[in-house]
C-alpha cells in the first residue's frame, strides 16, 4: 500500500509539525494499514524541533475511540504524577479530527521495541543482560502501580529498549489496555485489547490488579531467555515448568509469577522484583542493582 498522508494530518492542529509520515511497521510493532486498531505517524515540531508520534484511529467506532481515549487519560495522570519520569511518553495534544476519529500527538522515543533483539535460538551469555532489563522494567511498572494504573498488556514490542555503557534503558508505551482505578471502578468503560499468551489469563474476565502485569513481565522475561518458540507450544507456566534448560532456582522464580491462580502469584512487582535481585546477586555477587 502506498505510503500516504492521511488527509487530515494537513491540517490544524498538525500544521504545526513536518516531514509527518507513516511509522514503518518494523520501527514501531504496529501494523499501519487500514484494518488496524490505529494509525502512527512521525513528525517534527516546527517551535521545538522535538519528534513527536501522532497515533489516530483507523475508522470511526466506539471500540477505537474507547481504545485511545483510554490511553490519553493514563498519560494524562502519569504526567502529572510522575513529570519527571523518562520511562512513560510525553502527551503533546489530543483531540478529534472533523470526521470524529480520536488522535493523540505524543513523544517519540528513540528507541526500538525489545522484541527485535529477540532471536531464534537462547543466549546464556545474555541471563545477566536480560535479568537486569527485567529489572529496569519492574522498576517502571512499580512506580506505575504506586499510581494505581496498571498496564495490562505488557509485551516484547510496548518495551522499547537500549544498552548504555551502565546498563538498559526502557521505555514503556502502548498504554490502551491500562486500566486506572479511579476511573474505571467509578465506571468508566473497560474492555481492553490484549496480546495472546503476554497478557495475564485473567484479563479479559476480571478487574486486573497488580498481578496481572506480574504475569506478563515474566512472559516477557522468559521469551527473553527462550525466543517466541513457548508461545505457540503450550502454556506459559506449563513450559516454564518443563523447561530444564532454565536454571532452577530462576524457573521457580518465572513460575511462581506466571501461576494461573492469582493467589499463587507473587501479590506485587515489587516482590517480582526482589525475587529477581537476589537470584542475580547469587549469580553475579557483588554488584549494587
Amino acid at each position: 500500500m502506498p505510503d500516504t498522508l492521511d488527509p487530515e494530518l494537513r491540517s490544524p492542529p498538525f500544521d504545526r509539525f513536518r516531514n509527518i509520515q507513516r511509522l514503518k511497521p518494523e520501527r514501531s510493532g504496529h501494523a499501519s494499514a487500514d484494518h488496524a486498531r490505529h494509525q502512527l505517524y512521525v513528525g517534527r515540531d516546527t517551535q521545538s524541533r522535538a519528534n513527536v508520534l501522532i497515533k489516530v484511529t483507523s475508522k470511526p467506532g466506539l471500540v477505537y475511540q474507547h481504545n485511545l481515549t483510554n490511553e490519553i487519560s493514563t498519560l494524562t495522570t502519569i504526567n502529572r504524577e510522575l513529570p519527571d519520569s523518562r520511562v512513560f511518553p510525553v502527551l503533546w495534544d489530543h483531540g478529534k479530527l472533523r470526521d470524529g476519529r480520536v488522535f493523540l500527538v505524543m513523544s517519540l522515543f528513540d528507541e526500538w521495541p525489545l522484541a527485535t533483539t529477540i532471536g531464534p535460538e537462547r543466549r546464556p551469555e545474555r541471563l545477566v543482560a536480560y535479568l537486569r532489563t527485567s529489572l529496569a522494567v519492574a522498576q517502571a511498572l512499580s512506580d506505575l502501580h504506586r499510581l494505581q494504573i496498571f498496564h495490562v498488556d505488557l509485551n516484547p514490542m510496548n518495551i522499547l529498549y537500549r544498552w548504555e555503557k551502565d546498563g538498559p534503558v526502557i521505555r514503556i508505551v502502548d498504554l490502551e489496555s491500562s486500566y486506572e482505578v479511579a476511573r474505571h471502578t467509578a465506571g468508566v468503560f473497560y474492555n481492553p485489547p490484549t496480546t495472546s499468551e503476554f497478557s495475564a489469563p485473567e484479563a479479559q474476565t476480571q478487574s486486573p490488579d497488580a498481578r496481572s502485569d506480574v504475569y506478563s513481565l515474566a512472559a516477557v522475561l522468559y521469551t527473553l531467555l527462550t525466543g517466541y518458540g513457548w508461545t505457540w507450544e503450550s502454556q506459559l507456566w506449563e513450559r516454564i515448568a518443563a523447561d530444564t534448560e532454565v536454571d532452577a532456582d530462576l524457573r521457580t522464580i518465572l513460575q511462581t509469577a506466571s501461576q494461573p491462580d492469582l493467589k499463587q502469584r507473587y501479590r506485587s512487582m515489587e516482590d517480582l522484583r526482589d525475587a529477581l535481585e537476589a537470584y542475580l546477586e547469587a549469580i553475579w555477587p557483588g554488584r549494587s542493582w
